[in-house]
C-alpha cells in the first residue's frame, strides 16, 4: 500500500475509534493505544487527530460556559486539576527540566 494510502487508512481508523471513546473504557482505550503503536510512522498524525479531538472538548466547554455561569464556576476546577496531571505527565516522561 502507498505510503499516503497508509496514512489516510491509518488516520481514518484512529479517528474512528477515538469518536467512539465515548467514556473512560479502558479495553477501547488498550486498543487506541495499539493502533497508535501500529502506526508509529504516523505518530504526528495521531497526535494531531488527538489534539483536535480534545479541542472539540474545550471549544464545547467553552461554549456552555458563554451560556451559563454556573457551568464555568463548575468547569473551572476540573480544568485546574487537569492542566497540572498534563504537565507532570510530560515531565515524567520526557523529563523536561525548567532551564
Amino acid at each position: 500500500m502507498e505510503e499516503s494510502a497508509a496514512r489516510k487508512e491509518a488516520c481514518r481508523e484512529y479517528q474512528s475509534s477515538l469518536e467512539d471513546l465515548t467514556f473512560n473504557s479502558k479495553p477501547h482505550i488498550n486498543m487506541l493505544t495499539i493502533l497508535a503503536e501500529e502506526n508509529l510512522t504516523f505518530a504526528k498524525d495521531i497526535v494531531a487527530i488527538i489534539e483536535a479531538q480534545i479541542s472539540k472538548v474545550f471549544m464545547t466547554i467553552d461554549s456552555i460556559s458563554d451560556v451559563n455561569v454556573y457551568v464555568c464556576i463548575c468547569v473551572g476546577p476540573g480544568l485546574v486539576r487537569l492542566f497540572p496531571l498534563s504537565s507532570a505527565f510530560i515531565q515524567s516522561r520526557w523529563m523536561l527540566s525548567d532551564g
